[in-house]
């Protein structure tokens, strides 16, 4: 609210000019605006809703192992202002939800927690005991992939959203691998984890695809 002065040009008039309302009070010529018409919200469309939906999905599993992400999308975003969390979410919106609007659901079998072009691991077996995941592969048959790629392994458990991560595993030639959860702060018995493998080129930091291998009871 402003009060007018006498004399000035507005003090003699009363109503409304444009969007300025005059009117007097106590004794005197006051002037305020008119109270802008609340915006009514847009009605969202199935189709906006579902991509707005599909990001919601993604992003609970992305956002939980955005360090893993950080080495697996590390060359996908060399040189572009965007995140590796952000270029996962951007590949992971085109083929990693499943079902429809709004019973949307990741894709385990094609989402990728890593994207690169080295050779990745075919014919991955993975066996639990004692509170160990032993993995297996393939030696590889194109001539193309390094002997001495590493391998990146990546548990989440999706109930109590935590993972276990290692970044320097194996090399590629040895056709094996394990990871020990015996040494972790949590609880990790009786739970289960959506197992992934990746190679890496440690001099590089070059990545292969990330391979889905299933979903496992520790």
């Amino acid at each position: 609210m402003a009060i007018l002065l006498e004399g000035t040009v507005l003090a003699g008039i009363r109503g409304k000019i444009g969007n300025i309302v005059i009117y007097p009070w106590k004794s005197k010529v006051c002037a305020r605006s008119k109270p802008k018409k609340p915006h009514k919200k847009a009605v969202r469309s199935v189709k906006q809703q579902a991509q707005s939906n599909k990001l919601k999905v993604v992003s609970s599993f992305l956002n939980e192992i955005t360090p893993f992400l950080q080495v697996g999308f590390k060359q996908k975003v060399k040189g572009q202002d965007m995140s590796a969390n952000n270029a996962a979410k951007s590949v992971n919106m085109k083929h990693a939800i499943k079902g429809e609007f709004p019973e949307q659901q990741i894709n385990w079998d094609t989402i990728l927690v890593a994207d690169g072009e080295l050779v990745k691991p075919e014919n991955v077996v993975v066996k639990v005991a004692n509170n160990t995941f032993n993995f297996t592969w393939d030696e590889d048959k194109t001539g193309l992939a390094s002997p001495n790629d590493r391998t990146m392994i990546l548990l989440y458990n999706q109930e109590y959203q935590h993972f276990f991560a290692n970044y320097s595993g194996a090399r590629r030639d040895e056709l094996k691998d394990t990871l020990c959860l015996d040494s972790s702060p949590v609880r990790t018995r009786g739970r289960t984890y959506e197992v992934f493998i990746v190679f890496k080129d440690v001099m590089s930091d070059e990545v292969s695809k990330s391979v889905y291998c299933g979903s496992f009871l520790n």
